[in-house]
């Protein structure tokens, strides 16, 4: 049987066992052994977490490298936390050997994003995220949001509640929080994913809708400074780091802003499962909108080895 190697990544921490978890699978460079995209399919399901990266071999020159994300049930154009775990393979934990530190942006089907090391010594690595922002006109009911989590009616009003998209396809229901003791009573939705797609606009009403609950301007003693805290549910799941829910909470607010300049963010999210994630953005904006999105954060290797490649059946 034909195996392929593998690493484990705990993203968006310096520490083993916090962050998102992220599995990243070599491809084979040989035509002979290529993986179907079927095959990268079952590979995920049965690493069973959020994300799963796939590595293509790379052909003449490296400064871009070429990656495949997917869920346990489909596979994603651009994800956060697999951005970042690549990034920082790449950047900071490949081998010398792979001269892999030369990679300069990573090609996905969202398209080219340039990536670079920003700090050697914490191996905190950048990526230019891919935007094309949108504020939906339609108003996502008060009612519904109470229905999904009715512990939160005595937290919420409607202005506490936004639909944003970061790109077309990867959207958010922003909710605001007044305290962490109301961040505090989340709980996984009541009745499974809100249908939040029946309220984006039109031309817009597709792909994956986060619901992101954020907390602005919390003292945070681990960073010592104010941050965001946030958590993110996906119907029955919570997830410990979503960099692309992040990007989109952080352009919504410096957009909010009304006035050109550079915003820069630190959100802190998985405190209340026990996996701490600490998720850097810097958002410049301009008389047109957003002009640079930058999300940054590190990662840690937890383990490597091989995974056998199933039937193509």
């Amino acid at each position: 049987m034909t195996s392929v190697k593998f690493a484990t990544l705990d993203v968006f921490t310096n520490k083993v066992y916090e962050g998102n978890p992220l599995a990243v699978v070599f491809l084979p460079a040989a035509a002979s052994s290529q993986v179907t995209q079927r095959q990268k399919q079952t590979i995920a399901r049965e690493f069973n977490l959020s994300e799963t990266i796939f590595v293509h071999a790379e052909h003449g020159p490296n400064e871009s490298r070429t990656i495949d994300i997917f869920t346990e049930s489909e596979e994603l154009p651009f994800a956060g936390h697999p951005t970042i775990g690549a990034a920082s393979w790449f950047l900071h934990h490949a081998p010398e050997e792979d001269a892999s530190n030369t990679v300069k942006s990573l090609n996905m089907k969202a398209g080219n994003l340039p990536i670079a090391l920003q700090d050697v010594n914490l191996g905190v690595v950048s990526a230019r995220i891919a935007h094309n922002v949108h504020i939906h006109e339609k108003q996502y009911p008060l009612d519904e949001v109470l229905r999904l989590y009715p512990f939160l009616k005595p937290y919420l009003t409607q202005s506490s509640i936004a639909l944003f998209s970061v790109v077309k396809g990867m959207s958010q229901l922003l909710v605001e929080l007044p305290s962490l003791e109301a961040l505090a009573a989340v709980t996984t939705a009541y009745g499974g994913q809100p249908a939040s797609s029946l309220y984006l606009d039109a031309g817009w009403d597709e792909g994956m809708v986060a619901t992101y609950f954020y907390v602005r301007n919390v003292e945070d003693e681990v960073l010592g400074r104010k941050v965001i805290r946030t958590r993110t549910i996906l119907g029955n799941l919570e997830d410990p780091a979503t960099g692309s829910a992040a990007s989109g909470l952080t352009a919504y607010l410096s957009l909010r802003e009304g006035r050109a300049g550079r915003f820069v963010y630190d959100v802190v999210q998985g405190v209340e499962m026990g996996r701490r994630s600490e998720i850097g953005l810097e958002v410049v904006t301009g008389e047109k909108g957003i002009v640079r999105l930058e999300l940054r954060g590190s990662a840690v290797k937890v383990s490597e080895g091989s995974i056998v490649v199933p039937q193509d059946k």
